[in-house]
């Protein structure tokens, strides 16, 4: 048996970083998919074959040696939260996440001894703040519940999901795997109960300013060292969060650009939108009269941010040809966005 699984990339509104304090945010399913085609025959001499389309790279590795590295990882793992090694030491390369994945999952349900072949293909960009970690994630975990036929709950699976993410990122707050698992709109706070939004059409662009420099556990760390008590920064990023809500549920434009730009003045000031990317966003708030912000952790070094999101009535076309970034369409029209991640027979 053959599987594709299809999830959706995610685009948060408001609340990245501020999330990690006990704030809302509110984040969107998008239509970017990550596809995951995989497939097992039983064997003696069980293997996994992991293609990374977008990485050009194809590994095969015999069972033993796929879990010595993933037992490597976890090491470095540990040494990170005993404050010994840094978080960007703990996946180095792209094929620690799927090893990471395939640990984990063995260690809770058993991965069945057979030659495991996986090709993992993403429309989105890469590391640039729209969940593709996550969507990894979810996707080889989605093809592994398939074929091994197991009863997993969307809580089980947010989960395990969290526990990897960790070892991306250092902290998970668990918003990009619980957009990606349930599609749409919500509002999402750690320990309450996840709220669905009315779907409305958003008018609106996506803009690729290059990859960052920081990694987004590098971010989160700084973030934590710099401003985790600063108690007054964090109510305004919760009543933004609570403006924008506001003006989504009303669909006042106006209102929730302003909660964007909002948003963006908080993002600065926690020092993770690098100075070109916020002298860009100035020219479209003062030639577009748009509301743009970045849309994932940013950078707290060099001069790119990853995506930012921009909300205007024309697309800022010229704009973007001056900077150098390309310009994407923002859909949200396909199953995966409206409903999350899904695995079929192929």
């Amino acid at each position: 048996m053959t599987t594709l699984c299809t999830v959706p990339a995610k685009l948060i509104l408001s609340g990245e970083h501020s999330v990690l304090y006990d704030c809302p945010a509110i984040s969107m399913a998008i239509d970017l998919p990550t596809h995951c085609l995989s497939t097992y025959t039983l064997s003696r001499h069980p293997s996994v074959t992991i293609e990374l389309v977008n990485y050009q790279q194809k590994h095969c590795l015999p069972f033993a040696q796929w879990k010595q590295l993933s037992v490597g990882i976890e090491s470095r793992f540990h040494l990170f939260e005993t404050q010994s090694g840094a978080i960007q030491s703990v996946l180095s390369k792209p094929l620690d996440l799927i090893l990471t994945i395939l640990h984990h999952f063995d260690h809770h349900y058993g991965l069945m001894r057979a030659d495991w072949q996986f090709k993992i293909d993403s429309k989105a960009p890469m590391g640039r703040g729209l969940g593709s970690s996550a969507a990894v994630i979810i996707a080889v975990l989605k093809s592994l519940i398939h074929h091994q036929r197991l009863d997993v709950q969307p809580a089980e699976l947010l989960a395990l999901a969290q526990l990897i993410e960790c070892r991306q990122h250092g902290r998970s707050s668990g918003i990009d795997p619980t957009t990606l698992i349930h599609g749409g709109l919500l509002q999402y706070q750690p320990k309450h109960p996840i709220e669905q939004l009315d779907k409305h059409t958003l008018h609106g662009w996506l803009i690729d300013t290059g990859h960052p420099e920081s990694s987004t556990g590098h971010c989160v760390q700084t973030v934590k060292q710099n401003h985790a008590l600063r108690t007054e920064l964090w109510q305004a990023f919760k009543t933004t969060t609570h403006q924008i809500a506001q003006a989504w549920s009303h669909q006042n434009s106006q209102h929730l650009k302003q909660g964007i730009r909002q948003n963006h003045q908080l993002l600065t000031q926690i020092g993770v939108v690098p100075q070109r990317v916020q002298d860009f966003i100035a020219a479209l708030e003062n030639d577009m009269d748009a509301g743009a912000k970045i849309c994932g952790a940013g950078s707290v070094e060099g001069e790119s941010a990853g995506i930012v999101l921009c909300l205007s009535d024309l697309p800022p076309v010229k704009l973007c040809r001056q900077y150098g970034y390309t310009l994407i369409d923002l859909n949200t029209g396909s199953r995966a966005a409206q409903s999350g991640a899904y695995c079929e027979v192929v």
